[in-house]
């Protein structure tokens, strides 16, 4: 009798746990590789085409977005067709090589019926990647992006979920919903930081503004955790001071200097990558959030050891000198998955490592 109610206890246990596993499991979203590499966005205007095929066909970025939002008027639907119009010629006639093809719609305010969206979807859903969103303030906002790009996707009989979503988080509400817009659709890929619009949304002026600022570092922190608590990226604000032209030597030096701190910064926060508006901040954010080599090939060879020990019979073992178990075993798997998309990470190697 005893050993019948131990079973019936445990066999309880193993229902409730089951569901909890599987709705810990369900908050994830598995990544395809190339959204691993997003360690440049280059942002630019698509009003002007010269911005356009440029970005698109001779930049370093990983990914570029091309912007209706900021870069146009209020009120200017000739410049907003003007930018709709490049957008989707982009999209259709351009070579845009390994990056990825992403847009910036207007955001709610602006655009309540989402009409960006339908526009650029319609003519060229199957040749772009996803869409920036601006301004979110809560994960049901999310929701209806998602439903109009399901009903758009089903009408033009294109997969379900093909069109990805990044959310800008830029005000204080977002900061305190991120969790929740964080697991509020399958279709994220990352969260990106709009720090200038969050500074704005706290009622304070340029003046107060610094990057390393505690108030940007509390919103930093939610960021990056929310993201990685569904497995995508967190990808750091624009610096805004550009070695433009009109500048000295000195004066440009002193803003690529000010962009990589500001970047290096956000690395050690955790971001992923960073927003870029010139080629020059492009080159240096790839270069900052590139993942080393010999950081690459350590990790091969203490995963491997890893899997020699577990083999043996040790569920934890020391690598030269270190003690290393299953929490540095994750630790390392996250820069081979990252690797991997690089293609630093062959097929045959991959497998053995299990990370295929």
């Amino acid at each position: 009798m005893a050993n019948d109610s131990s079973n019936n206890i445990m066999g309880s246990a193993r229902e409730r746990n089951a569901r909890l596993l599987e709705r810990y499991r369900d908050q994830l979203i598995e990544l395809e590789p190339k959204y691993l590499l997003q360690m440049a966005h280059l942002t630019t205007p698509a009003t002007v085409w010269k911005y356009v095929e440029s970005a698109v066909t001779k930049s370093k970025a990983n990914l570029v977005m091309l912007d209706l939002e900021d870069s146009i008027p209020r009120n200017n639907p000739a410049l907003l067709e003007q930018g709709r119009a490049n957008i989707i010629r982009a999209f259709n006639e351009l070579d845009w090589g390994s990056r990825l093809r992403f847009f910036r719609p207007r955001g709610l305010e602006l655009d309540p019926a989402f009409e960006d969206i339908a526009t650029i979807v319609e003519a060229s859903g199957s040749k772009l990647d996803g869409l920036i969103y601006p301004k979110i303030e809560d994960a049901d906002e999310v929701r209806s992006i998602d439903a109009t790009l399901t009903t758009l996707e089903e009408n033009l009989g294109l997969a379900r979920g093909l069109i990805k979503i990044e959310p800008l988080i830029e005000s204080a509400s977002a900061e305190e919903n991120v969790f929740e817009i964080a697991r509020s659709s399958k279709r994220l890929v990352g969260l990106v930081f709009g720090s200038y619009d969050y500074w704005a949304s706290l009622g304070l002026g340029a003046s107060s503004y610094r990057v390393d600022h505690p108030l940007i570092a509390q919103a930093r922190g939610w960021i990056v955790k929310a993201a990685a608590s569904v497995g995508i990226p967190a990808i750091a604000e624009m610096t805004t001071n550009y070695p433009t032209r009109d500048k000295s030597d000195d004066e440009r030096r002193a803003a690529m200097d000010e962009f990589r701190r500001d970047a290096l910064l956000a690395r050690d926060f955790g971001f992923a990558g960073k927003w870029t508006g010139i080629p020059d901040q492009t080159a240096a954010a790839v270069e900052i959030f590139q993942t080393p080599d010999d950081e690459i090939e350590r990790a091969i060879a203490e995963a491997k050891q890893f899997l020699e020990a577990e083999a043996s019979g040790r569920g934890a073992t020391m690598i030269d000198g270190k003690m290393a178990d299953r929490a540095t075993d994750r630790l390392n798997r996250n820069t081979l998955k990252k690797a991997y998309a690089m293609g630093r990470v062959d097929d045959a190697l991959a497998e053995e490592l299990g990370l295929i």
